[in-house]
């Protein structure tokens, strides 16, 4: 893997400026793309335990996928819907990434018990409720940037980079502590981002992930390609 570089904190800015433009070079293919993830992640959802570990093991594929479309917009070429489901095809690929899957619910279901315990915790102690429920606010925040600190360029590593899953979690949290700052505004303007995609009736989500998958790729391509 190549060596993180460092850059200024309002390169987040640019980065989601990337990402509207990687968007708006194909929009309607993009918010189709959109929506089949998310009639995936709605089914899978229905199903009760199961449904939620394969979202969780096919979700780096999917956004792999969504991540080389991003490439051929970058690149001037054409994004087509099929571009989401590329790498179920890639065998080299879909192994890690479903490893990657694998680690990242072992991480979402730890931070549940962490943070379960700490809020039973808090209950049993009888703390007052404005302590009780600022501690809990505050530790998934700190759950919140940790996971986004190893998660958040171990796909594209996998998918640039042929990073073993391992390795590409390593470079992910490598490249967002030398680059604090741009990544806590990137996650910032994220935040802000998707409550307002949330308000009509969540349709803002349509456009908002594959800017976001597209801000990601830009993001990748500053500090790691």
């Amino acid at each position: 893997m190549s060596e993180v570089r460092t850059v200024g904190a309002g390169r987040a800015v640019e980065w989601f400026k990337g990402g509207w433009k990687i968007f708006s070079a194909s929009m309607a293919n993009w918010v189709l793309m959109a929506l089949a993830f998310g009639v995936i992640a709605i089914v899978l959802s229905f199903i009760p335990f199961l449904g939620m570990i394969v979202l969780y093991l096919l979700m780096p594929i999917l956004l792999g996928g969504m991540l080389l479309a991003a490439q051929k917009a970058d690149q001037g070429r054409e994004v087509e819907i099929p571009d989401l489901f590329a790498l179920f095809k890639d065998a080299s690929k879909r192994t890690p990434l479903l490893i990657l899957g694998l680690i990242m619910l072992a991480g979402a279901f730890l931070s549940m018990i962490v943070l379960g315990g700490t809020m039973m915790g808090s209950m049993s102690a009888e703390s007052p409720m404005p302590s009780f429920g600022a501690t809990a606010l505050i530790l998934g925040l700190l759950l919140a940037v940790v996971m986004g600190m190893l998660f958040l360029y171990a796909t594209p590593l996998v998918v640039f980079k042929n990073a073993s899953a391992v390795d590409a979690i390593k470079g992910s949290f490598d490249a967002c502590m030398k680059n604090f700052a741009p990544f806590i505004i990137f996650m910032l303007i994220y935040m802000v981002l998707s409550i307002i995609a949330a308000i009509p009736f969540g349709l803002g989500f349509l456009v908002l992930l594959p800017v976001v998958v597209g801000a990601i790729y830009v993001g990748y391509k500053d500090l790691l390609a």
